[in-house]
């Protein structure tokens, strides 16, 4: 039977800390080991904690000096000692049946080193608010369908879609990981472990929620809305300068190199066909941006780039996930008219 470790990190919990706590102690599988990283709260947390010392095997340790999230969940990550790593926030509410899901889904995947499950969103009173995390953050049926089909990466490389405290992964994840890179916002640990797991193609879902993910004004993380930019007229895309066009290309373009840079630090020795076909991906994208970012300023010049990316499918590839079927071709025009 495998061990189960909880990762999970305080920083004055007090409002909520009690409720998390309880659920865990209401699971059916319980915990070997509860790992609590204090970063210096100034409220009650530590009394809280101590409630439960009787009825779980809790290792309460304070940090010396803030060492805010990312590192914070290193640090109690790091100090885990089962087979099986679970993060957990100090504000939700988990579902009875969550470590006992997660242990068979990993007895029943021997090969897989991660896996994450969805989340029912409720408000800072515990009540449903009638939405999923998934929706949130738009994993719906094709990404899911897709995710099954080994295409983890492909849907990850466009936007995280994984919360830390819905993720569980076996200790030999960290091989691949540790120590944590310092981060570009807005990623943190959990997408730098749901990356390095998608680039070994080894993480799974578990199709139903298994927390309840609390949304409050308080918390460090949380479902933010993404806020659109100002859709401009035919007139204005045509009017406007060249580099104003092309700054979000290059934008794009640097954070893949980001990404590309520091996975190759953690993987480019694995030697591994699978890790190597995941940086073509990365590649891939890096050059579809360069390539837009780099067409000639004279309109015509520019016509044979473009319908190369087109008929390579690479407009309808790095499309948005909800934009129309025109869309690609749209893109395709505006790079040679504009």
């Amino acid at each position: 039977m495998k061990t189960i470790s909880i990762a999970l990190c305080t920083y004055n919990g007090s409002k909520f800390l009690r409720e998390q706590l309880q659920s865990i102690v209401n699971q059916k599988l319980l915990p070997n080991e509860i790992i609590i990283t204090d970063d210096c709260s100034t409220d009650n947390t530590e009394s809280i904690v101590n409630e439960f010392k009787s009825s779980l095997n809790i290792t309460f340790i304070r940090n010396i000096e803030p060492l805010k999230v990312a590192k914070n969940f290193e640090k109690a990550i790091s100090l885990c000692t089962s087979d099986i790593i679970t993060p957990c926030d100090q504000d939700d509410i988990w579902h009875p049946d969550k470590l006992s899901t997660i242990h068979n889904f990993f007895e029943e995947n021997p090969t897989k080193l991660a896996v994450f499950s969805d989340a029912t969103l409720v408000d800072s009173h515990g009540k449903d608010l009638g939405q999923r995390f998934w929706q949130k953050v738009r994993l719906d049926t094709p990404q899911i369908e897709a995710w099954k089909q080994d295409k983890a990466l492909d849907i990850t490389l466009h936007g995280n879609r994984v919360a830390g405290c819905m993720l569980a992964f076996r200790k030999e994840l960290l091989s691949f990981a540790q120590p944590f890179p310092a981060f570009r916002p807005p990623m943190i640990h959990d997408g730098w472990l749901t990356l390095i797991a998608c680039m070994l193609n080894s993480i799974s879902l578990i199709e139903k929620p298994l927390i309840s993910y609390r949304q409050h004004e308080a918390q460090q993380v949380g479902t933010r809305a993404v806020e659109g930019g100002k859709v401009l007229t035919l007139k204005e895309r045509l009017a406007r300068p060249r580099a104003e066009k092309i700054a979000p290309f290059l934008q794009k373009r640097d954070e893949y190199i980001y990404l590309k840079t520091i996975l190759s630090t953690y993987l480019k020795a694995t030697n591994n066909p699978i890790i190597h076909n995941n940086f073509k991906k990365i590649d891939a994208i890096i050059a579809f941006y360069e390539t837009r970012a780099q067409l000639s300023v004279f309109h015509l010049a520019r016509l044979f780039p473009v319908m190369k990316l087109l008929f390579a499918g690479a407009y309808h590839r790095y499309k948005d996930q909800e934009a129309s079927w025109k869309a690609p071709y749209i893109a395709a025009l505006g790079d040679v008219l504009e």
